[in-house]
């Protein structure tokens, strides 16, 4: 268990305060990040597996697992209700009965329940199964409830994401030092994994370490690619921290870097570093995108710019890379508050840096603390 019962039961008390106001008697969620982040079960690649927590508008919840995962509730969640399944040849079958036992423990099967429609673990098959076992429930869309609180971090989460930004830290500086002619990626993706895992980090996302002419694919993976004097070379891992994610990107070049690579390094850092003072509580985010994006496009380094400039993050499970629901775009309407946490990031020409940032009561503050430059060896 991440930390001690009482958070758990800080986040179920206002979950439950939430389910009031939307009038839904209870949650059937399914999204791994909430139930971690109302239980602290947390079975990293388990989630595979069909799992879900049903939360009573009043009362304790109840989690319907597999069986072979009894053990890890009893060792690492404060829940005390459960219904397991055992593993079949056609799970859907069988999880969805004990549903409807988990809904009938809270006395709740015959009402309205509040499914988080949005999951990527609620799939059509397992949707329409549970509706056939329980014809006289309601279901209806949740509003993202306990999304809605992860935005906004606790003093004991935020510990959580400055622990990881210095793991990552700490891993992209060894792969920096470790750049020469004739090394390939993985070989700098091992000596970078290996550092945030000896560092304290859990086994992190694959990195995004670019090389050369595929400096460009944003999301590419590492190859057996060598390096060769003149490469421009960024790297962009994450570092994982009681599943809580941080994040940074900074680039290096084989040999010296020339003017135009400096100029756009220059231009890019400083975009960021206007961008980040814009990053106070109330401000909307198309604005803070704005303050990003504008410089971005007018300096010429960018011809067009469709993607986000930044995004939550927090508590991540695979395949999520992000907290869904805040992205820094021309069109967000929402609002910075203090506690939330972002990958505020900027890149043109092969050439990319990022840094991981809280939003406190006085302004923006930077989680990630490594020097932003261009790196050579």
């Amino acid at each position: 268990m991440a930390f001690p019962p009482d958070e758990y039961h800080r986040r179920l008390a206002n979950t439950q305060r939430e389910m009031e106001k939307a009038d839904i008697p209870v949650l059937l969620l399914h999204q791994p990040e909430s139930i971690i982040y109302l239980t602290g079960f947390n079975i990293g690649t388990g989630f595979y597996s069909y799992h879900a927590l049903a939360v009573p508008q009043k009362g304790v919840p109840v989690l319907v697992v597999r069986d072979v995962e009894i053990h890890a509730i009893k060792k690492d969640s404060p829940i005390k209700e459960w219904v397991a399944y055992p593993d079949t040849s056609n799970v859907i079958e069988v999880v969805a009965p004990a549903v409807r036992k988990a809904l009938d423990k809270l006395g709740l099967s015959g009402g309205k329940v509040g499914v988080d429609e949005h999951s990527w673990f609620l799939t059509p098959e397992r949707y329409g199964y549970l509706r056939a076992q329980l014809p006289h429930a309601k279901f209806v869309a949740e509003p993202q409830i306990v999304e809605q609180l992860r935005f906004i971090k606790s003093p004991l989460e935020v510990d959580c994401i400055r622990e990881a930004a210095a793991i990552v830290e700490s891993g992209v500086r060894k792969g920096i030092e470790s750049v020469a002619a004739g090394r390939t990626e993985r070989e700098l993706a091992a000596i970078l994994f290996h550092e945030i895992v000896s560092a304290g980090g859990e086994p992190p996302y694959s990195a995004v370490i670019l090389s050369g002419e595929r400096g460009n694919e944003v999301h590419g993976t590492i190859t057996d690619r060598k390096l060769v004097k003149g490469d421009q070379l960024y790297f962009e891992p994450s570092a994982i921290r009681n599943q809580y994610t941080a994040r940074v990107m900074r680039t290096a070049i084989v040999g010296r870097p020339n003017a135009d690579q400096m100029r756009t390094a220059e231009t890019l850092i400083r975009i960021l570093d206007d961008g980040f003072a814009m990053m106070k509580p109330g401000a909307i985010a198309a604005d803070v995108d704005g303050a990003f994006r504008r410089p971005a496009l007018q300096s010429g380094l960018k011809k067009t710019y469709t993607n986000k400039s930044g995004y939550s993050l927090g508590l991540i499970v695979r395949p999520n890379i992000t907290e869904q629901g805040r992205d820094f775009l021309p069109d967000a309407t929402w609002a910075l508050e203090p506690g939330m946490v972002f990958h505020m990031l900027m890149m043109a020409n092969g050439i990319g840096f990022s840094d991981t940032v809280l939003v406190t009561e006085k302004g923006p503050e930077r989680l990630t603390k490594m020097e932003r430059r261009l790196f050579w060896n």
